[in-house]
């Protein structure tokens, strides 16, 4: 169950982040960040770690997928301009965490990997995950971003979401009964 504080946080994330592409007037290029490359918060090394693990949560279908919707960007955009210091260092740890155990669970470097291993091992982390093992609070957090910041990007939103201005018809003369 979330704490108050973990929803008040995502909310948080969610309105950040459309702010931040609505002062952009949309252009998420302003996250643009390629995979292994080093952020502006994260290093080359936690910029690939959460580009692997932001695919295999939101991979590409017939829809974009995370890389496509460029989350690790905005990930990373949104930690280097919204998040103070205490945030920063609980998602560095976590980051850290994540990698450690994920690469216990491929015995090896979870990016050298194989998408198969690396979807096999995610999948397992996940379930212990959410099956209550709070030593992977910090996974929770962070598939939580991924999913809010995939969610708040114009393929998230229009191509996932199918949003659309006016659903449904539109009629300007509907007759009201008196």
């Amino acid at each position: 169950m979330k704490t108050r504080r973990e929803i008040l946080q995502g909310l948080i994330v969610s309105i950040g982040g459309a702010s931040a592409l609505a002062a952009c007037n949309g252009a998420a290029t302003v996250f643009a960040t390629k995979s292994g490359s080093v952020g502006r918060f994260y290093t080359a090394n936690e910029m690939a770690l959460v580009s692997r693990i932001s695919e295999l949560i939101i991979p590409r279908t017939e829809t974009p997928g995370a890389l496509d919707a460029n989350v690790p960007g905005y990930l990373d955009g949104l930690m280097a301009d919204w998040a103070n210091e205490e945030t920063q260092q609980v998602h560095r740890n976590a980051l850290q965490m994540l990698q450690s155990q994920l690469g216990d669970r491929v015995n090896g470097d979870f990016l050298d990997v194989t998408e198969a291993v690396a979807e096999s091992a995610l999948t397992e982390l996940d379930a212990a995950a959410f099956e209550g093992d709070e030593s992977l609070r910090g996974y929770r957090t962070l598939k939580s971003y991924v999913s809010q910041a995939y969610f708040a990007t114009e393929d998230g939103a229009i191509d996932e979401l199918k949003w659309v201005a006016v659903p449904g018809r539109w009629d300007p003369a509907v007759e009201i009964p008196a």
